[in-house]
């Protein structure tokens, strides 16, 4: 199926050996909104990691659109990641920054210039391209780092923590801001988080992580009506 994300068995060791991830199986039809709730530790961003070939799986296969891709460089899954500390380029201004991957990409000034008017007007930005990042507010940041992500057309959207360095209140609102232009896209997303309200509110399946391994997975009305076990229970404060 296309853009279909599929994970069989895989498992990742820390140097001592022990596992950071164990068994991981998923398959992801296009479309679907994923979040990867679970504590610290859990292995929620080392799956992201594996996923955009940011780091290599010891065991264990990764499929997209039925081509394997555990030998193909991150740069060439047309995956975007999307960092909670948002890693946008300081130097240059917002027009820069949401073409730097149209650029890599060998798109010519003109197909830039209009995708990137496309990604200030998706993510309410119009009139920002020629701001530089040390004048935008975390909110507007945090805009232009999904602006820059979404460019490209990936296949696939990642997003690690996204919200995790804004206040309550601005992440409340930017959530929402997220979640519409994301569902807008129909674009196949994994969004991790150890917040609660955050995975509920941006997956229409969740999977929630223990220790490397995935302790339960279903739908926020199956985890709420049916959780696993105790420890689930807990977790979720029901």
């Amino acid at each position: 199926m296309e853009n279909e994300l599929v994970l069989e068995y895989i498992n990742k060791k820390f140097d001592d050996g022990s596992l950071i991830l164990k068994d991981i199986n998923l398959r992801l039809q296009p479309g679907t909104k994923l979040s990867v709730l679970g504590p610290s530790g859990s292995g929620k961003t080392t799956l992201l990691r594996l996923i955009a070939g940011l780091e290599n799986p010891d065991s264990g296969t990764i499929l997209f659109n039925g081509q394997p891709m555990n030998d193909c460089p991150a740069h060439k899954r047309n995956f975007g990641m999307m960092f909670q500390e948002f890693a946008l380029f300081p130097h240059l201004n917002v027009f820069n920054n949401i073409a730097f991957g149209l650029k890599m990409k060998g798109m010519d000034k003109a197909g830039i210039a209009s995708r990137v008017k496309e990604m200030l007007s998706l993510t309410g930005l119009e009139g920002f391209g020629t701001r530089h990042i040390d004048d935008l507010s975390g909110g507007e940041r945090q805009r232009v780092a999904l602006a820059r992500t979404l460019a490209p057309q990936p296949g696939l959207l990642m997003l690690d923590e996204p919200l995790s360095s804004l206040d309550r209140i601005l992440r409340k609102r930017l959530l929402k801001e997220l979640t519409d232009i994301i569902s807008e896209l129909n674009i196949t997303t994994i969004f991790v988080t150890h917040d609660h309200e955050e995975a509920f509110a941006a997956g229409d399946m969740i999977i929630i992580m223990k220790q490397g391994e995935i302790e339960q997975k279903g739908t926020p009305d199956e985890l709420v009506q049916t959780p696993k076990n105790e420890w689930v229970k807990e977790f979720l404060g029901l």
